[in-house]
């Protein structure tokens, strides 16, 4: 049994045991149970705060879960009134509690450790966390980013996170301000409050910023080949970090600090970090399977372009009629498209279509008039 306390209440949560419940005639029998998720519940006297007491929660335990997936869970929760043993309404105490709620949790967000990736798309502007669990690969969340410069390039290749670093200095690279200071840790500091390094062989890592607007513009290469990220998901990041990545060591002083620290990750603690470069995705939401296009910010397609001593020359994709035509059929391959229709669809995407915009097989079938 768990303890934790919320806004003045004393609130418990329960991991789901079975065989208990069976006995007390309580709880949903052995053919109910999600063999993928684990039942939890808590007792509260106010069912008003239950949402907000589940979400609160499921942060703590697994601090880069998605709002989606807060949501999620929080939407099949079930609330019931309950009655101590020997006690009506009218004589229950104030902190017993008068509700009983209880919510499903995909086991892999119970787990003390959690193995992770952590891959970027460099021209979508956008990467993904991954958790491998149980076999699989899950997608958790999807970040907005800022990527470096035609100038200064962010690199492919497949790395490992290899050191964190808490509130740090900035140093400016540029040859030219050698002689300014560096900027002092907090708000302002370009590097914003947290970084996690991935490539030993540059100046690249991934890092909060001090221009948190610039994330949520459209074209966004604009740094000097680092990663940024929303202050919000970096602080995700740090938590998640030092809560379920990082075993070796204790790091939890480091959680709310303001102090500037370093920790080099032990190798059971590493984790890997892809970073690939493709101007197209295929990929599904709630109203079906979409294609978007990129820009080729790094003019990838001119294959000389790509720096051959710093990028993995496999990780870079760019857009031709036979690739997503390719990728097209093996992902959606119950579309029902005719192939010449298919080839007026894919050449419109690849020459015609606007990047960074959605386009949805139901709609791009109206557009060329595929029954």
């Amino acid at each position: 049994m768990k303890f934790f306390s919320s806004k003045g209440l004393t609130v418990f949560l329960l991991a789901f045991a079975t065989a208990l419940q069976a006995i007390a005639g309580e709880g949903p029998s052995q053919n109910e149970i999600n063999r993928d998720s684990e039942k939890l519940y808590f007792e509260i006297e106010s069912a008003e705060q239950a949402d907000a007491i589940i979400a609160e929660h499921l942060r703590d335990i697994f601090p880069i879960i998605s709002e989606a997936d807060v949501n999620r869970i929080i939407s099949g929760k079930e609330v019931k009134a309950v009655s101590p043993v020997g006690q009506d309404s009218a004589e229950m105490k104030s902190d017993i509690g008068l509700y009983k709620v209880s919510f499903e949790v995909p086991k892999n967000f119970l787990v003390d450790t959690a193995k992770i990736m952590w891959e970027l798309n460099i021209p979508e502007f956008t990467s993904r966390i991954y958790q491998f669990y149980d076999g699989r690969k899950i997608l958790i969340d999807t970040w907005p980013n800022v990527v470096g410069t035609i100038k200064d390039k962010t690199y492919t290749g497949n790395f490992q996170a290899y050191r964190i670093r808490n509130w740090p200095f900035y140093k400016d690279p540029d040859p030219k301000k050698a002689s300014v200071p560096p900027v002092k840790p907090g708000p302002g500091n370009p590097l914003g409050l947290f970084v996690v390094h991935y490539d030993e062989n540059s100046l690249r890592y991934f890092h909060g910023t001090n221009k948190n607007n610039l994330l949520y513009t459209e074209r966004r290469s604009l740094s000097h080949g680092c990663v940024r990220n929303d202050n919000d998901n970096i602080e995700k990041m740090k938590q998640f970090i030092i809560k379920r990545v990082v075993k070796s060591e204790d790091l939890s002083s480091w959680l709310g600090s303001k102090k500037t620290m370093i920790y080099d990750l032990q190798e059971a603690d590493k984790f890997p970090v892809r970073i690939f470069y493709k101007t197209w995705n295929i990929d599904s939401d709630i109203n079906g399977y979409y294609v978007e296009m990129f820009d080729d910010i790094y003019k990838y397609t001119n294959r000389a372009n790509i720096h051959t001593d710093k990028d993995v020359d496999s990780l870079v994709m760019t857009a031709d009629a036979e690739s997503v035509k390719a990728e097209f059929n093996e992902k959606i391959n119950d579309h029902r498209i005719p192939d010449e229709a298919l080839n007026l669809i894919i050449d419109y995407l690849v020459n015609k279509a606007d990047r960074y915009q959605k386009y949805y097989i139901s709609d791009l079938k109206s557009k060329f008039m595929v029954n």
